[in-house]
């Protein structure tokens, strides 16, 4: 047996099929000043059919995987990647592959350095299209996913976003690939139709071979080569109660979130596009925890207008119908560069100038945004969330800015929710450590566990050598969760949390037992929780919390969890 990380639970059996990897060497060349139209004619016209393909297929598909699709040919057309290349061509006077090579690589950089894990992710969709682009210019051919045999099992270093909206979805029985996570294009679409799918699979592509047979669960991510007899009834039994799981699930949709022994929470959804509402509200969301506004940024090549930024805000406020909408303010910085800001890079960037501190040395940027926020809250509930604050003093600082805007608009006579809410990101030590003094000046705490996890252990999670250490289990980061709601209560405000752990079933217990308000989390994962949270009882969740908060392992604890859940 074979063993990777689980990414869409399922299990699947079938007859393999690899893609092996195109090994590519883009060749360097000068151009002339008379070439450079015709580069540019050729960049455009790769370019452009890259974005035909991709519109056919979004006329075959819909719901989330249209959502994807959309999103990612917004990338193709995004003015930020096109100018990049085209300014290796006629500024530095370069080939159009090599242009292609370094202006993709450029971009994906960046997004790849992003301390949200959802945009890092999109790193691996800015190097599909590159690819892609690519081999519309050296006139390859591409592999056809479309016409394959019933009970595939697809074996790939990498899965791109464009192979997986190709693929034949009802022949397909389960993917395993050597790179991808969670939040990759690819591990959604393969949720959204309940294909089981295993990543990071080291050289999976050279074990496995093309017809020999494979059964995959998804949930463990284990990986059986021919599974004998017993193997595959095991398999089944799985299946069968997932199955089961799955109509279950569907009986939580419009259901309050309250566990067994009456505690009401509150179950949010995270979003980073506008198009995120609308499975926010097919999950029945009960609002928005965290809305990433940095996507409006990313996604413009020059600095987005007060006005354009009300308008996302409002329709998401309006689409969200007097439910809760919580937008962070621009949590931007030395490992999210924008062109057009051009900052300085940082030595350490999750430790550098981003977020709250760029936003208080950079008024109009930082003004125009809350001005924008501000006028949408008049059509809808939204709430103002700041980041990465570590101290009072920046708490201070920004609702002084806040109220300067506040007072533009009145000199304006333009209407606003003169009661709007405003909280903080728990996400760094310090305010943690401090939260109990932060609570009496702020109406909402939401814990974001991405980051302080990262602060907290001192890893960066995107570093592999070093990810076993990156764990939410660590006793030192459940204190400090624990720190931040009691400062919360202590000052009768509400906390929420809208890290990746909040949707998580196993440490779910914890946080009932600490007493967290609110979970945030992405949409795919709200139903599981609810019912998670409506089969716990809050007085069994105290007594585990109270025997983790006494453990100094992150195993014991994690061990210790998954006895409570077993039981």
């Amino acid at each position: 047996m074979l063993k990777g990380k689980g990414v869409s639970s399922g299990i699947g059996l079938g007859n393999v099929v690899v893609l092996k990897k195109v090994e590519r060497n883009v060749d360097k060349k000068t151009i002339e000043n008379e070439q450079i139209e015709h580069e540019l004619e050729r960049l455009h016209m790769a370019l452009n059919e890259v974005a035909g393909e991709t519109e056919a297929q979004l006329k075959n598909i819909s719901g989330t995987e249209a959502d994807i699709m959309q999103a990612y040919l917004m990338i193709v057309q995004d003015p930020t990647l096109i100018t990049e290349t085209e300014n290796i061509i006629k500024n530095d006077k370069y080939n159009v592959e090599y242009a292609v090579e370094v202006g993709f690589n450029n971009v994906a950089q960046i997004f790849q350095n992003m301390d949200d894990e959802y945009m890092a992710s999109r790193a691996r969709d800015i190097i599909d299209i590159k690819n892609r682009v690519l081999a519309k210019l050296l006139n390859e051919k591409n592999v056809d996913l479309s016409n394959l045999k019933p009970n595939t099992i697809i074996v790939a270093t990498e899965l791109t976003t464009s192979e997986t909206a190709k693929l034949d979805f009802k022949n397909v029985s389960g993917i395993i690939t050597e790179i991808g996570g969670e939040n990759s294009h690819t591990s959604i679409m393969a949720r959204t139709h309940s294909i089981p799918a295993i990543t990071k699979v080291d050289n999976i592509t050279n074990i496995l071979k093309d017809g020999e047979t494979v059964a995959i669960n998804g949930i463990l991510g284990e990986i059986y080569i021919n599974p004998t007899p017993e193997e595959k009834q095991k398999l089944l039994a799985i299946q069968n109660e997932l199955n089961v799981e799955k109509l279950e699930l569907e009986k939580y949709k419009n259901e309050k979130t309250v566990t067994k022994d009456g505690t009401k929470v509150h179950l949010y959804s995270n979003i980073g596009i506008l198009k995120d509402v609308e499975l926010a509200i097919k999950n029945t969301a009960e609002g928005i925890g965290l809305f990433r506004s940095e996507f409006l940024y990313m996604d413009s090549d020059t600095m987005p207008t007060e006005e354009s930024q009300f308008e996302v805000y409002k329709s998401v406020a309006e689409k969200m119908n007097g439910k809760e909408v919580i937008i962070r303010t621009l949590d931007i910085g030395g490992d999210k560069e924008l062109k057009y800001l051009k900052l300085e890079k940082d030595a350490n960037p999750f430790l550098g100038y981003r977020a709250i501190r760029l936003c208080l040395d950079n008024l109009p940027l930082f003004k125009t945004q809350l001005r924008a926020i501000l006028r949408a809250s008049a059509f809808g509930k939204i709430e103002i969330m700041f980041p990465m604050i570590s101290s009072i003093d920046e708490l201070r600082d920004a609702k002084k800015v806040l109220e300067d805007c506040k007072k533009e608009l009145d000199g304006e006579n333009i209407e606003y929710d003169k009661n709007i809410k405003v909280g903080i990101m728990i996400e760094i030590p310090s305010a943690a450590l401090i939260a109990d003094k932060l609570a009496k000046e702020c109406a909402f705490f939401s814990i974001g566990t991405n980051d302080l996890i990262q602060y907290t252990v001192a890893v960066e999670r995107g570093n592999e050598k070093i990810s076993k250490l990156y764990t939410k289990f660590h006793p030192a980061v459940i204190k400090l969760i624990k720190m931040a709601i009691d400062g919360a209560h202590s000052a009768n405000i509400i906390c929420g949390m809208c890290g990746e752990a909040a949707g998580d079933p196993l440490f779910i217990p914890i946080l009932i037992g600490l007493g967290l308000d609110e979970f945030s989390m992405n949409s795919n994962s709200l139903l599981k929780a609810r019912m998670t949270i409506n089969n716990l009882e809050k007085e069994k969740c105290e007594k585990i919390t109270e025997e983790v908060l006494k453990m100094s392992s992150a195993v014991e604890v994690e061990e210790r969890l998954k006895e409570f859940k077993a039981n």
